[in-house]
């Protein structure tokens, strides 16, 4: 699942940039239980998983009960 916001964002990509992000979306989506690169803990302490693809940086939640993955932020690396 992908939040409405990184929907937006995502679409308004180019192809070419779009693809690889895609990509690793499906993979998370095929194997949530994917090892990312950096946790991070939200206000209610639930982890927080951080995935590094080319310039920018997937944020997402693994609902590991029913084994789903919520993209909630893509962001641009520094």
């Amino acid at each position: 699942m992908i939040d409405e916001e990184p929907y937006a964002f995502l679409r308004s990509l180019k192809p070419t940039k779009r693809r690889p992000l895609e990509r690793a979306i499906a993979q998370l989506a095929a194997r949530p239980f994917t090892e990312p690169h950096f946790i991070g803990f939200d206000s209610d302490g639930e982890p927080i998983f951080h995935l590094f693809v080319g310039h920018h940086t997937l944020i997402y939640h693994v609902d590991h009960a029913v084994r789903r993955v919520l993209i909630l932020e893509i962001t641009l690396n520094p």
